[in-house]
């Protein structure tokens, strides 16, 4: 059958004729039509593409009406067959049906200087998965300096191989199954059992597909564990190809369909089988019509998450509407999800969602799912388009939101604060939309927009949700006026700009300061996880109790956005906040109040200290106060009773029996802290039965508390540093020791020098501060 396969489209292939036209060469882009923003900026053929890193060229078919982050499918020739041979061939005319028909971007690419695919992977030969890796990464990349580039859509993104191309398509798939949405082997061979031994056992790149290379070595996934939608074609040794992606994606075999005799599925990771005898009727329409295009892989869990593509169709009353219109001289579009529960006239919520750069409203439909809550809750949501924007980072022109706080120029500005203005005012006279109950969100450069939104049409919004970037989140003065807007910022773990790790300085942590001083919830926040231990989160909350500023964490996340963040933003925070006709906010229904404004003491002995900042930060939240109105005295010993306080106070002091110890005076200041700390273990008395407050705290005492203290509010304190770089580690007493190399570890208790750590040093007022601090972040 191999021989067959190869044999009859090589001479297709030979046989054909050349039906479109082709370029060589660089592009001409074409700027961008306000009256038809949409099309591609160029469209064709293109042969020659180089990749010299890798040694092999490419060419690119984009259809006249290519839109804007659309799918693609690359394409693998057999063995002795370049790539316009290809294009000539009976099966290239059918793939190019398919793309204008589909509207998606082909790419095809064959073995080195059309001769043959290193299937074996020989060290002598191409390194066949790395060259088909930078093609992906050039089609992708959308620079301008690119001949032919175009906006893929990466949730789209597909492999198809016939002859000896399929059993390479196979190996590529599994190398970087985390950015293969689906593939299929037409002809050719298992993969060679030693390759696939070998390529299987290594760690995935599990967030391959949002451009990272991170978070291999942590989450330790072995590539034959990262399902992928596979179709076998007249595969020699389909037994054991189809093994191997059977136990890729867990899944089970059941009955067979028209096109292969066997199926095995697991929701939407499914395998194919189709006999040798059964391959006639397995077109390019077939492949993509009835396997491929059916799933997507979306950013956001390791390795993506594969979901059924979503239908954008309605049946008159709910489902997707597309509204275009002209806004500022500009053809604008949005989309529209209407649940089936929705009644004209009686009023309902509206979210609208802002998809990222490059990216588009179709795509955000499948990221974020938005439209699963609305149906679930009964409320509307505005899926945003943005508009074409050229050269922005040098690229072609594709969706960008305009916020000029980002710094980035633009020379034909989109007046997009307008365009949203537009959908919400259309969007209330389609539908019965209540006035109050209007949310904001959006990814990336969507989030982005978010921020702008929030601070020039904060009059529109309840509340907003930004995730994944702060750019141009804040202003450069807090405005003195202005009603608190409800913000909760979201960033992955592994997120670009820093991650979500608010450290001094970084963006992140200059928005969250702006927007909890526009907000006035000044100070540190209260931190917590949701039951599922996704999302680790910090509350910033007024005297109320309203939590008006939030920011998240999302665990073991990229840079995307994902429907459990849909899910808890609407439940958590959308549904609690509404605004009112006076421009005010009501969280559950009771009228959100700015709090005072807090006077900030000001201490003449830490001017210019290493600590001054978090002194300010932990006298602002009552958690330390000075020796006098106007002094610190930060070099002063802390004692066992003023540490047991602090985190008392930290706490917001619960209720708490007084102590017992005897040296423990009933009524003192520290009585209710010293007996709420030594109730829940996180600091004892002396074997004499004393508590001894006035006693100095040691460094490693103050290690050892606070370790206790992160055990108590339920964090990982498994962490070790290797403390031998320290000459005086062996001062460590024996009880202290682990609690050291956590503390050591988490960045919370550093050495007094680059070689000694100090433990039996007392520790000093303006050291806990900062530690506190540290600790709470």
């Amino acid at each position: 059958m191999k021989q067959h396969v190869k044999k009859s489209l090589v001479s297709a292939a030979l046989a054909g004729v050349l039906l479109f036209s082709t370029a060589q060469g660089a592009a001409q882009y074409q700027p961008v039509d306000p009256a038809n923003p949409y099309l591609p900026p160029v469209s064709g053929i293109f042969h020659g593409q180089e990749i010299h890193e890798e040694n092999g060229t490419y060419s690119v078919y984009i259809p006249s009406k290519f839109q804007p982050c659309s799918g693609g499918v690359l394409l693998l020739t057999p063995n002795g067959t370049d790539t316009q041979a290809f294009w000539e061939s009976e099966t290239g005319r059918g793939w190019k049906a398919v793309a204008d028909r589909e509207q998606i971007a082909l790419v095809a690419a064959g073995p080195l200087d059309g001769g043959e695919w290193n299937t074996e992977q020989s060290p002598e030969g191409r390194d066949d998965a790395a060259f088909l890796k930078k093609v992906y990464d050039t089609v992708r990349n959308k620079s301008g300096e690119i001949t032919a580039a175009f906006d893929l859509d990466e949730r789209a993104f597909y492999i198809v191989g016939y002859g000896e191309g399929g059993t390479v398509a196979q190996e590529f798939a599994m190398q970087w199954p985390a950015i293969v949405c689906g593939a299929a082997a037409v002809g050719g061979e298992a993969v060679p059992e030693a390759v696939a031994e070998a390529v299987g056992g290594q760690y995935s790149y599990p967030f391959a597909q949002a451009d990272s290379l991170e978070g291999r070595e942590e989450l330790k996934v072995p590539n034959r564990e990262v399902p992928v939608p596979m179709w076998l074609v007249g595969v020699d040794g389909s037994s054991r190809a189809a093994g191997y992606w059977v136990a890729a994606s867990s899944a089970e075999e059941g009955s067979p369909n028209r096109y292969a005799q066997q199926v095995f599925s697991n929701r939407a990771a499914r395998v194919w089988v189709t006999e040798a005898d059964a391959t006639a009727g397995v077109s390019p329409e077939v492949l993509y019509g009835e396997f491929l295009s059916k799933v997507q892989r979306f950013v956001g869990r390791p390795n993506g998450r594969l979901e059924w593509t979503v239908e954008h169709t309605n049946n008159g009353k709910s489902g997707f509407f597309t509204t275009e219109q002209m806004v500022g001289g500009k053809l604008r579009r949005w989309m529209t999800y209407v649940p089936s529960t929705y009644q004209a006239g009686t009023e309902v919520p509206l979210v609208v969602a802002i998809h990222g750069y490059s990216s588009a409203m179709t795509a955000f439909t499948g990221d974020s799912r938005w439209q699963d809550v609305a149906e679930k809750n009964g409320f509307i949501v505005a899926f945003a388009q943005g508009y074409p924007t050229d050269d922005i980072f040098g690229n072609i022109p594709v969706p960008y939101w305009n916020n000029e706080l980002q710094g980035i120029p633009v020379s034909d500005v989109t007046d997009d604060v307008a365009y949203f203005r537009e959908m919400v005012r259309k969007t209330k006279a389609d539908y019965s939309i209540d006035d109050s109950r209007v949310y904001a969100t959006g990814h990336s450069n969507g989030s982005c927009m978010t921020w702008l939104l929030a601070m020039e049409a904060a009059d529109l919004f309840a509340a907003v949700a930004p995730v994944g970037s702060n750019m141009g989140a804040f202003q450069e003065q807090v405005p003195s006026e202005g009603e608190p807007v409800p913000v909760w910022n979201m960033k992955g773990q592994y997120d670009t700009d820093g991650a979500a790790k608010l450290e001094p300085g970084s963006t992140d942590a200059k928005t969250i300061d702006y927007w909890t001083a526009f907000n006035g919830v000044a100070g540190l926040p209260k931190t917590f996880s949701d039951p599922s231990g996704i999302f680790a989160t910090r509350e910033y909350r007024n005297s109320q109790g309203v939590p008006l500023v939030r920011f998240t964490e999302v665990k073991n996340s990229p840079h995307a956005y994902t429907p459990e963040e849909a899910e808890i933003i609407w439940e958590d925070f959308f549904s609690h906040f509404t605004l009112d006709q006076d421009g005010t906010r009501s969280y559950d229904g009771t009228p959100v109040k700015r709090d005072a404004a807090v006077t900030q003491p000001v201490f003449t002995d830490m001017d210019g200290h290493w600590a001054e900042q978090a002194v300010e930060a932990a006298a602002a939240n009552g958690w330390v106060s000075g020796t006098s109105d106007s002094t610190f005295e930060p070099n002063a010993p802390v004692s066992r009773a003023m540490l047991t306080s602090i985190l008392y106070r930290v706490e917001g002091e619960p209720q708490a029996e007084a102590a017992g110890f005897p040296d423990v005076p009933a009524g003192s200041y520290y009585s209710k802290a010293v007996g709420w700390a030594a109730a829940n273990k996180i600091i004892s008395g002396y074997e004499d039965g004393t508590f001894a407050p006035d006693d100095s705290v040691t460094r490693e005492q103050l290690a050892v508390i606070l370790c206790r203290y992160a055990q108590f509010k339920g964090r990982d304190v498994s962490a070790k540093a290797d403390l031998s770089r320290f000459g005086d580690a062996a001062q460590i007493r024996t009880f202290a020791r682990s609690a050291v190399e956590w503390a050591n570890a988490e960045g919370l208790l550093t050495g007094v020098s680059d070689a000694a750590i100090a433990p039996q040093k007392a520790a000093a007022r303006a050291e806990v501060a900062a530690i506190l601090v540290r600790f709470l972040q």
